[in-house]
């Protein structure tokens, strides 16, 4: 009895062991990589062009980088339109993510390039892939004194709300700081953004799979953030909808201040860089607190699949030809609020 059992076992042990180098075989002849030997479970790119910050968690570095497309920054992480118009009078400052900074185009097509040209103002594109709104808050207070613009632009998609709530955000750098409630009043926590190892599960186990590319064609579709290397999402709280609207009041009545006009915009993705379901709440709070929001989100939302395809690259940002239609339509409201005046 004992003996047929252990047996079983083996011929079992053997059968799975046997499917699965079969499998294993399949996948390699299909991807074309029957050969390879090397560990298909490549650990997160080094963040390239990013660079730490004490207080915003990370800012472009200085230089020029290329991948799929180029894009140029200054010493301050300002992306470069191509060729920048000099304008006397005070320029447009424009803070927030990836969509602001124009991820998959060049220089010359963000829509910080389209309304530079399209006003013939300055126009500074401060925005930095993977911030939440808070961070481009931070930003914006940062560059205020620094460039004194006359419009101060912060726009956002959904996920950025969702990214209030997080302490450390493997999209971006890692570690970033983030605001809280404590008595009523939103305090800054966080800063100076820590530095410290960021925190990984089973990283062993992921290291010797890795070597399989059965297990890469598995995991890298039920458990991506974990076959890629990318750290824990650390969330703090769940009160990202209320931050977000006190600190867009907040950036507005910080840029009043400062005699200048503050213009909250909303857009829209195609679903590949999170949802869209937080946009309607947001906008309707902030514009009742009496923040000047212009909603382009809406339009986009009405349009079939086939109809958006134009306006999204592969990865999921705007295309030139959606930056181009999203200058114009911010261009109207710089025209209103804040005509061009020279010193």
């Amino acid at each position: 009895m004992r003996k047929t059992t252990l047996q079983n076992l083996l011929l079992a042990a053997c059968s799975v062991c046997l499917t699965l180098a079969l499998l294993e075989l399949g996948v390699r002849i299909h991807r074309g990589e029957v050969l390879s030997w090397h560990t298909f479970a490549e650990p997160a790119v080094g963040y390239g062009m990013m660079g730490y910050h004490p207080r915003l968690g990370w800012v472009p570095r200085a230089g020029r980088f290329g991948s799929d497309w180029n894009s140029s920054t200054d010493s301050s992480g300002i992306r470069s339109n191509g060729a920048s118009i000099s304008s006397p009078g005070r320029p447009i400052l424009a803070v927030g993510d990836s969509f602001t900074f124009g991820d998959e185009v060049e220089d010359s097509s963000t829509w910080a390039a389209y309304l530079e040209k399209t006003l013939n103002r300055r126009v500074l594109n401060a925005g930095v892939g993977a911030y939440g709104i808070d961070q481009a808050v931070l930003r914006a207070e940062l560059l205020l004194s620094q460039y004194d613009p006359a419009v101060v632009i912060l726009s956002f998609i959904s996920d950025d709300i969702n990214r209030t709530e997080f302490s450390y955000y493997p999209y971006g750098r890692g570690w970033k700081p983030y605001f809280e409630y404590q008595d009523g009043a939103l305090r800054l926590r966080n800063v100076p953004v820590p530095q410290i190892p960021t925190p990984h599960r089973f990283r062993s186990l992921r290291r010797v799979l890795g070597y399989s590319l059965l297990a890469d064609a598995i995991f890298d579709r039920v458990s991506p953030q974990w076959w890629k290397d990318l750290p824990v999402i650390r969330r703090m709280h769940r009160d990202g909808r209320s931050i977000s609207v006190d600190l867009l009041v907040h950036l507005d009545s910080l840029t009043r201040g400062r005699n200048a006009q503050f213009i909250a915009i909303a857009f829209a993705t195609n679903g590949q860089i999170g949802s869209n379901s937080k946009l309607p709440e947001i906008v309707e709070r902030a514009r009742a607190r009496g923040v000047r929001v212009l909603d382009l989100s809406l339009e986009v939302l009405a349009l079939t699949p086939s109809q958006q395809e134009r306006l999204f690259m592969p990865g999921g940002h705007y295309s030139p030809v959606m930056n181009r239609s999203v200058a114009e339509s911010i261009a109207t409201v710089v025209r209103e609020i804040a005509p061009a005046a020279h010193p």
